[in-house]
């Protein structure tokens, strides 16, 4: 026993000797003169548990082994995301990053009349997350067995859909989606997606458009039927499920996009030793079986790019929240 003990002892230390040699190599790729300097806070303007949080936690475990500074996830909930929006503002430290998305960079400040911050108020830094919606309805002999058969539905007589809420993604998804097929249905808003699918599967609405995350439960346990998944590609756990692309829509893709964003007056060096960290981060095989796990694509794009692919979807959200009836908007 006593041997088998201290073979065990000797193998961790071998392991951890092993390891420092890769971390110093980590820390010293993605060194920036003079940053970080103290501990990296990571902003998330949504509630714990949420999906973000849980993304943010997970990218931030990997973070602080490579920048050799704690790295520490706060939340800061309020106003569909304001409230943590604007103290990263507030923060002027270039060590603050706000963990956020589509909805709360284009969506509620266009809505919410309590915002004062914009888009432009921040910087891109690193690409995180892209999370495609799936078209939903009741797993019933009658209901629609493909998007081509929902839309002429729709056209022929008067339906509802359901949504998370007034001005939330699953909303402005359907809007989309609606637009684009040239036809109308009377919205319905819920308190949550758990309500909203729930009234769905009870057939008081015809159809919804939500997450993969909130959806797959029920499609597995066959209580709603995915018609079409809004992603540029077919998702892994729907493998036979079409895209809107596939389903006759050319063109029409509709995701949430997320990632880490810095405000504009933050120096290079905390942008560019963010950046250059957060890239090592994402391609971690790890970290990308953890996005999986949670039907979430990873998306690991230069920070340049992932710029240009968000200054492309503003417009496209500012448009759908501005089509939203007025009551709709705080």
């Amino acid at each position: 026993m006593q041997v088998n003990r201290e073979g065990r002892t000797r193998r961790r230390m071998l392991a951890a000797m092993m390891a420092l040699p890769a971390a110093a190599a980590m820390r010293a790729a993605c060194a920036q003169p003079g940053w970080p300097t103290q501990p990296v806070k990571i902003v998330v303007p949504q509630g714990p548990g949420s999906g973000s949080d849980v993304l943010a936690r997970l990218v931030g475990q990997y973070l602080g082994q490579i920048l050799g500074q704690p790295v520490v996830v706060e939340n800061k909930v309020g106003g569909g995301g304001v409230i943590g929006h604007e103290a990263v503002l507030r923060g002027h430290d270039n060590h603050t990053f706000v963990f956020s998305s589509t909805a709360p960079l284009f969506v509620v400040p266009a809505l919410n009349k309590a915002a004062v911050y914009r888009y432009a108020d921040f910087v891109p830094v690193a690409s995180v997350m892209q999370a495609p919606f799936v078209v939903l309805v009741p797993n019933t002999e009658t209901a629609p067995k493909t998007l081509k058969e929902l839309i002429a539905s729709l056209r022929a007589k008067p339906q509802a859909y359901s949504s998370a809420g007034y001005g939330t993604m699953t909303h402005l998804a359907s809007q989309m989606l609606l637009q684009s097929a040239g036809v109308k249905a009377t919205h319905v808003p819920y308190k949550g997606s758990g309500a909203s699918l729930n009234d769905l599967i009870g057939q008081q609405v015809s159809f919804s458009t939500d997450s993969l995350t909130a959806s797959m439960p029920l499609i597995k346990g066959g209580r709603l039927r995915p018609l079409a998944v809004t992603g540029p590609r077919r998702e892994k756990s729907l493998p036979d499920v079409p895209t809107l692309e596939e389903s006759g829509f050319a063109g029409l893709r509709i995701a949430v996009i997320g990632g880490l964003f810095a405000p504009r007056d933050a120096t290079q060096p905390a942008i560019d030793g963010m950046a250059e960290a957060m890239a090592t981060v994402m391609r971690n095989p790890e970290v990308r079986q953890r996005f999986a796990t949670l039907e979430t694509e990873p998306l690991n794009v230069s920070r340049q790019d992932f710029a240009a692919l968000m200054a492309k979807e503003e417009p496209r959200w500012v448009a759908a929240a501005a089509q939203l009836e007025p009551e709709s908007r705080q």
